[in-house]
């Protein structure tokens, strides 16, 4: 237990908190795992525990260690700290930055050798796959990401088959070729003397296990262990921070279990829903006071957790409006609504900064950004969003996009955690985007619900969620589009819900196609799929996207109804020839939507779905739900786009180099 009186410099780290907080910042305890509901004060609590235990004797700063996961989150610590009035700098970094730096020291003191550091994996993983059987169109950045989560997950080649079985992973290319080369990547790497990202938690965590006198000194050196945002932490990062402690109970953690959307990345939330059980002693405290969000906000965030929730959260904020929520004929005027929305907010006084539009995919983005830039706002997309729009909107980058601080965010749902804006407007919430259509496991689909609370409570007052009944395809077409499932529990806590469809004229929406229609309410017992499911196939059946019969294919209905096989590839020769057309088309198609859409290829269509679909090569929306592996989701997404591709490969014929 640490024992020390509270001096006057402690009390004015205290002031100001609420006694939730003051708890956790203030107590004896040595091992502390504070739950942090989202706009708790977490990062403001965390600093201030390690300047109270500076303060008050009880933690040297040079003895004091600071774990996150970004370099931007170290930087708000290290920043945040320096303001508090400590005597030394305590070292704030990540996990990676932690091992490299100490790893430096282990090899000079052993006059060892450094090995070069590896960059980035997909230049190597580029030399090993050329040629590979069973690796056929897949990127190497798929196959980095695959061998990243094996790492990440204590994983070895030999168990890679398996580890990925069981756990329900969708991987780029076949299994046991994904295994092979992990295994091929891992010996290329031993023989260059590299060593990645990944290998140097492994080897610190190896170093702290082999060598008692190493062990000793990086013991001896960390003895107060802080580390934020714990829902995040892999098991190869557990491991690394068990060799640090091994035994040492001074440890301070904090984190959100309604946060943790990045088990995709091998992260597993399990360490600290049960830390509790792996640390006995500790004491738990938890923030549930939200000083971020007003009480409507995040009233319609919680509802979206419904059973999962893990704890109550409360407001401190003032009450404002009930956020909206609306459907709009299609993605297009809900991009213009949206930006006639965000001048009207900013002619009331409401900065750009303040401000931001967020999507769960960066592609759905692209019609938000030429939206904004016909309307003459200016954005900043931050990371990947960007990216994708130097890929598809010409102009869009030069024209609107602001480098700085003045412009409105737009940005994924992932992009935007630890964010907040004042205003934000949440859109594409339709079946297949949320939650996303290759989230198909229970353990992945309450990922896309947390990822989406993550979402909703990044607005402080204003919130505007939205939906289209119809969406442009890659095509050109346009394709029905059903509300996301979990918008029934949203629409309680909304305005512009109601039971009949009612159009709007304000000025905001007049042109936009803006239009509000009533919601499914999910029974009880139901499963939140069978509606949409049936329903979607009913219209599949009963009618095609607006603009008649898709890519030049006949109408579902028409002769090839039911016939997925017809022109198969055992008709002879010519068919071959037609299926390999097919099949080359449909990987470069894939190739270039999940590169503007900033996912793998594989989760777009998998291999051995793509290549039912060469083989079948079918006419119509009725014929593609035959195919193994597409459900109604995706051929409501995609549909025209395959048809139109398997149309004209069979026109043309094989690709020639």
């Amino acid at each position: 237990m640490l024992v020390s009186a509270p001096s006057a410099a402690d009390e004015a780290l205290l002031k100001g908190l609420t006694p939730m907080q003051r708890r956790a910042v203030s107590t004896l305890s040595p091992t502390v795992c504070v739950l942090a509901g989202a706009g708790s004060g977490k990062t403001r609590v965390l600093t201030r525990r390690i300047a109270y235990r500076a303060l008050a004797g009880t933690a040297k700063p040079e003895h004091t260690l600071a774990l996150t996961f970004t370099r931007k989150a170290a930087g708000e610590l290290q920043e945040r700290l320096a303001g508090l009035g400590l005597a030394g700098p305590v070292n704030a970094g990540t996990f990676h930055s932690l091992a490299f730096h100490q790893l430096r020291r282990w090899w000079a003191d052993r006059r060892s050798p450094e090995p070069a550091l590896l960059q980035s994996k997909v230049r190597l993983l580029g030399e090993l796959t050329g040629g590979r059987s069973g690796l056929e169109g897949a990127s190497t950045a798929d196959l980095a990401a695959a061998i990243e989560w094996a790492k990440a997950r204590l994983v070895p080649p030999d168990h890679f088959v398996t580890a990925a079985q069981k756990a329900n992973r969708e991987l780029p290319a076949d299994p046991n070729a994904v295994a092979s080369l992990y295994a091929r990547y891992e010996d290329e790497k031993r023989r260059r003397r590299l060593v990645d990202f990944d290998d140097l938690l492994v080897r610190y965590a190896q170093a702290l296990a082999s060598d008692g006198r190493f062990a000793a000194g990086q013991r001896w050196r960390w003895a107060h262990v802080f580390v934020d945002e714990l829902q995040d932490i892999n098991p190869l990062q557990w491991q690394v921070l068990q060799g640090l402690l091994d035994g040492n109970d001074d440890l301070f953690v904090v984190g959100d279990p309604n946060q943790a959307i990045y088990g995709w990345n091998g992260a597993d939330p399990e360490f600290l829903a049960g830390f509790p059980r792996r640390f006995p002693g500790a004491e738990v405290v938890r923030l549930d006071d939200n000083h971020r969000s007003s009480p409507q906000v995040l009233a319609a965030a919680t509802a979206i957790l419904g059973r999962q929730s893990a704890g109550e959260t409360r407001s401190r904020r003032p009450d404002g409006p009930a956020p909206t929520l609306r459907c709009f004929r299609t993605n297009l005027s809900e991009a213009s609504g949206i930006a006639a929305e965000i001048c009207e907010a900013a002619t009331s006084g409401l900065a750009w900064h303040d401000m931001a539009v967020l999507g769960r995919t960066n592609s759905q983005l692209v019609a938000v950004m030429e939206a904004l830039v016909k309307a003459g706002v200016p954005y900043r997309a931050p990371g990947a969003a960007l990216d994708a729009a130097r890929e598809v909107v010409d102009g869009a980058v030069d024209g609107g996009a602001d480098g700085g601080q003045e412009g409105v965010t737009v940005c994924s749902f992932h992009r935007a955690k630890g964010l907040q804006w004042q205003a934000v407007w949440v859109c594409g919430l339709e079946a297949g985007l949320v939650p996303i259509a290759y989230a198909t496991s229970p353990e992945s689909l309450a990922e896309e619900r947390r990822l989406l609370y993550v979402a909703l409570t990044r607005a402080e007052r204003r919130l505007h969620c939205s939906w289209a009944s119809e969406r442009r395809a890659p095509s050109g077409s346009f394709l029905r589009r059903s509300p996301s499932p979990w918008l029934s529990a949203l629409a309680s806590h909304c305005s512009g819900t109601t039971a009949h469809e009612e159009v709007f004229e304000t000025r905001a929406e007049r042109g936009s196609g803006a239009r509000v229609v009533a919601l499914p309410v999910r029974r009880e017992g139901v499963a939140p799929y069978s509606g949409f499911i049936a329903m979607a196939r009913g219209q599949l059946a009963a009618t095609t996207p607006r603009g008649g019969p898709s890519a030049g294919g006949p109408s579902a209905g028409g002769p090839s109804a039911g016939r997925p096989n017809a022109g198969g590839p055992n008709a002879g020769g010519p068919n071959a020839e037609a299926t390999r057309a097919a099949a080359d088309g449909l990987r470069e198609w894939r190739r270039r939507i999940a590169r503007a859409s900033g996912v793998p290829p594989h989760v777009l269509l998998h291999d051995s779905t793509l290549l039912a679909l060469a083989r079948a090569r079918p006419q119509s929306t009725q014929d593609l739900l035959a195919v193994p592996g597409l459900g109604p989701v995706k051929v409501a997404r995609f549909g025209p786009a395959i048809l139109g591709v398997i149309s004209e490969a069979t026109v043309v014929g094989p690709r020639t180099a």
